[in-house]
Formats: structure tokens, sequence, C-alpha cells
């Protein structure tokens, strides 16, 4: 398993507050919102918010969550962002395969964004 060390996960609040406030990069999917931000330490971060309200059940959170976390371990992106990945209710819906591909599908867009501007 790869490693998901703490010096990779946005954990203070004023972190998830400036790229809420003033994303650089903003795109969505139907069954997620990504938020990006230049980051202010020499790695990218990742935030991820599962709101219970959109999808009930604690498991299919974590798997929600378990997969983002791949997802970024596995495309690491230059230069380094910090990000927040919004769940919405429809990737409840998605199996695991349907899942990683909307989120590589993210991943290619920002980088594209990140590399054209």
């Amino acid at each position: 398993m790869l490693d998901f060390p703490q010096s990779a996960k946005l954990s203070k609040p004023e972190d998830f507050r400036r790229v809420f406030d003033s994303p650089a990069f903003k795109l969505s999917s139907a069954a997620f919102l990504l938020l990006a931000q230049q980051s202010k330490t020499s790695r990218s971060r990742l935030g991820i918010i599962v709101a219970k309200k959109q999808i009930k059940h604690a498991a299919r959170r974590n798997r929600i969550k378990r997969l983002v976390r791949e997802q970024f371990r596995l495309n690491q992106l230059r230069p380094s962002l910090d990000l927040i990945v919004l769940a919405r209710s429809l990737a409840d819906d998605m199996d695991n395969s349907q899942v990683r591909n909307d989120l590589a599908q993210l991943w290619t867009e920002l980088q594209l964004e990140v590399s054209s501007g």
C-alpha cells in the first residue's frame, strides 16, 4: 500500500478556508467538485469532504475517501497545489472503477489547466 503522510493532508481550517475563498482552479463533474490553489508548501496537499448529508453510510463515505486518496497518490501534480475534493451524492451510486475514471478525468483536466495557465 502506498503511503499517505500527514504532510500530504490539508488539516488546518485556515488551509481549507484559503482554498475555498479563492480557488485558482475549479473543476466539476457529476460526482465531484475539485478546488485547487497554489500550495504554500513544497508538495501538493489534499483535503477531502464527503458530507453525511450527501452519502449516508460511513462505509460508503470511507470508500470514496480511499479512492480519492489513491487517485491523489497516483497523480502527483506539478507545481504543488492544495486540493479540496468534495463528493456529491452521485458518487455513492458509482462503482469503484467509475469513481476512479471520474477522478482521473478531473486530474487530467486540472493538469491541463495548470500547464496552460
